[in-house]
């Protein structure tokens, strides 16, 4: 009777507070190598962008997956359109000068990131 205990709750919360760190880890080290080859900054500097952008989008699109998590055709689109805006933002601050540069940077490491981790992460996971 495990499920009835006054703490699951909070266990199922950090259990996947744990998980999304986990999964921004991944996809910051993906994006982090990424901007690296594109040139953002040298290799430490951009997988410092790359863990901070992606704790923020990580946090907002955790939130938008719970609400949006019975419509996945919905919250995939929404989730990378978000990812591009808040990471666009985030190198900004640390590139102010290249705003162009960086939004496209973000929509390329963003790109990358999807299709490296998040869409067969999907895929696999849909199948089961």
């Amino acid at each position: 009777m495990i499920a009835n205990m006054p703490s699951s709750p909070y266990l199922f919360l950090v259990l996947g507070f744990l998980a999304l760190l986990v999964v921004d880890l991944l996809i910051a080290l993906v994006e982090g190598v990424f901007l690296t080859w594109l040139s953002f900054l040298p290799f430490r500097q951009s997988m410092s962008v790359s863990f901070i952008m992606n704790i923020i989008s990580g946090i907002v699109n955790g939130v938008l997956l719970v609400i949006l998590q019975r419509w996945p055709y919905i919250w995939l689109p929404i989730s990378f359109v978000l990812a591009v805006v808040i990471e666009s933002f985030v190198m900004t601050y640390f590139k102010r000068h290249d705003l162009r540069r960086n939004i496209l940077l973000a929509l390329l490491v963003n790109l990358a990131s999807y299709v490296i981790l998040i869409l067969p992460a999907y895929y696999f996971g849909s199948r089961a």
